[in-house]
C-alpha cells in the first residue's frame, strides 16, 4: 500500500478507537447531557444555592418579625388578688391592646430595612447561581477540552508508533539513518507523556463536574453555538447596575440609611398606649374598660445615643464606600471580559485560517510525496502539524464559549436570559 495512503488509514483508525476507549471509559458510556442541563442539575443539588435560599427565607421572616413588632400586640391577662382581713380573693380578666415606646417614624425606618434586607440576600442569592454557573462552564468546557486532546494524544502515538515501525526496519537494512528513529522514539515518547497528563486533567474535571451537581459527572454535550451579536462594550458597561452584587451592595447601604434614621428617633418622644377590655372584674370594681397614654422625653443618656448615631454614620459611610468599590470592580470585570471575548473570537478565527493552510499543506506533501519530492518523514510531520492545528482550532472554539459565557456573567445578565444556555 503506498505510504500516504497507509497514514491516512492509520489515522482513521486511531480517531475511531480513541473515540471507542473515550466514550467506554471503563464502562458504560454516561448520558451526555449540554451545559444547560449541567447547570440545572447543579442548581438543584448545590448546598451553597440552597444555603442563599434558606438566608432568604430568614431574612424574609425577620421582615415579618418586624413588621409585627411595630403593630400593637393583643393579649388576655388574668388576675388573682388577695387583700388582708377580706378573707377571699378578687379575679380579674382582661383583654389588652400595648404598644410602647412609639415614634412611627423608627417604625417605618426598620421596616425599610427589613425589605431591603430581604432583597440583599435574594440578590446575593443570585449572584450565587451566576457564580455556580462560571464554576460549573469552566468544568465542562474544560472536560471537552480533555477529552480531545486524549483523543489527538492516542491518534498521534498510533501514527508515531506506525512511523516507528518502518523507520526500524530501514535502519536495520541500512536505507536509513539511526538518528531517525531516535528521534522518532522521542516524540512517541513525548506524546504519551501528554497522553498522560491530559488523561489526568480528564479525570481531575469529571471529579470537579460530579463535586458540582453531586451526581456522576456526565458525557458532555455540546449544542450550537449562538453567539452574541455584535454588542458594544458600552452596552455591557450599561448593565453595571443591574449586576446582583451591585444591587446587594446597594440595598446594603440602604439598610445603614434606614439605621441612622432609626438611631436618630433615639431623641423623639416616644408614646406609650395601655388599653384594657374587662370581661370580669371585682364588684367593687367599675367601667368595662379603662385605657392610658403616655409620652417619654429621652433627656439625658450620659453619650449612649449620640454614640449610637456616631456609629450608624460610620457604618452608613463604610458602606457606602464598598457599594462605590462593587461598582468599579464590576466596571473592570466587565471590560477585562470583553476584552478577552474579542480576543478569543479573533484567535478562532486565525487559527482557522491555520487549519486552513495546515490541511492544504498536509495535501500538497502527500501530492509530493507520491512524485518522489519529499520524504515520508516529511509527510507525517506534516500531519502532526494538522493535528495540532485541529487540536489548537477546536481548543479555540471552546475557549470562545466560555469566555462569551464569561461576559453575559460579568455583565449581570439572567442565566434565564442567556442566549448561550437555549
Amino acid at each position: 500500500m503506498h505510504l500516504t495512503r497507509r497514514i491516512i488509514a492509520i489515522s482513521a483508525v486511531g480517531m475511531l478507537l480513541s473515540a471507542a476507549a473515550i466514550g467506554q471509559g471503563g464502562g458504560a458510556a454516561a448520558e451526555a447531557r449540554t451545559l444547560k442541563e449541567i447547570f440545572e442539575l447543579a442548581l438543584k443539588n448545590s448546598e451553597s444555592i440552597a444555603i442563599s435560599e434558606q438566608a432568604v427565607r430568614e431574612a424574609e421572616a425577620l421582615y415579618r418579625q418586624t413588621l409585627g413588632a411595630s403593630l400593637p400586640e393583643f393579649s388576655f391577662r388574668h388576675q388573682m388578688t388577695w387583700e388582708d382581713g377580706s378573707g377571699g380573693s378578687n379575679p380579674e380578666g382582661a383583654l389588652r391592646m400595648t404598644k410602647t415606646n412609639l415614634t412611627g417614624y423608627r417604625e417605618m425606618a426598620a421596616l425599610k430595612a427589613g425589605k431591603s434586607a430581604a432583597q440583599r440576600r435574594k440578590h446575593q442569592r443570585r449572584r450565587a447561581e451566576q457564580l455556580l454557573l462560571g464554576d460549573v462552564a469552566g468544568a465542562f468546557f474544560g472536560l471537552l477540552q480533555a477529552k480531545e486532546n486524549v483523543s489527538a494524544s492516542r491518534r498521534l502515538i498510533e501514527l508515531a508508533e506506525r512511523r516507528l515501525g518502518d523507520l526500524r526496519e530501514r535502519v536495520r537494512v541500512g536505507r536509513t539513518r539511526e538518528a531517525d528513529s531516535i528521534g522518532q522514539d522521542f516524540q512517541v515518547a513525548s506524546l504519551r507523556s501528554q497522553l498522560e497528563e491530559s488523561a489526568r486533567q480528564v479525570d481531575g474535571r469529571s471529579n470537579l463536574l460530579a463535586f458540582l451537581i453531586k451526581e456522576p459527572a456526565p458525557e458532555p454535550k455540546t449544542a450550537d453555538d449562538p453567539g452574541l451579536g455584535e454588542n458594544t462594550l458600552e452596552s455591557y458597561l450599561a448593565r453595571v447596575e443591574m449586576r446582583p452584587d451591585i444591587q446587594a451592595a446597594k440595598e446594603a447601604r440602604d439598610i445603614t440609611q434606614s439605621l441612622v434614621q432609626v438611631s436618630r428617633t433615639e431623641y423623639w418622644p416616644q408614646l406609650s398606649l395601655l388599653a384594657n377590655y374587662y370581661t370580669y372584674r371585682p364588684a367593687k370594681s367599675s367601667g368595662d374598660w379603662d385605657a392610658s397614654l403616655a409620652v417619654g422625653v429621652p433627656l439625658w443618656s450620659w453619650g449612649a445615643r449620640r454614640a449610637s448615631l456616631s456609629a450608624a454614620g460610620a457604618l452608613l459611610s463604610q458602606n457606602e464606600l464598598e457599594y462605590q468599590l462593587a461598582g468599579r470592580r464590576a466596571n473592570l470585570e466587565i471590560r477585562n471580559a470583553y476584552r478577552d471575548y474579542q480576543s478569543a473570537k479573533k484567535q478562532l478565527d486565525l487559527l482557522g485560517q491555520a487549519l486552513e493552510l495546515a490541511r492544504r499543506d498536509y495535501a500538497l506533501q502527500g501530492r509530493d510525496e507520491s512524485r518522489g519530492l519529499v520524504t515520508s518523514l516529511e509527510v507525517l510531520e506534516s500531519l502532526n502539524r494538522l493535528n495540532g492545528a485541529e487540536l489548537a482550532f477546536s481548543r479555540a472554539k471552546l475557549q470562545a464559549r466560555l469566555a462569551a459565557l464569561n461576559l453575559e456573567i460579568a455583565a449581570g445578565v439572567k442565566f434565564e436570559d442567556m442566549e448561550l444556555l437555549k
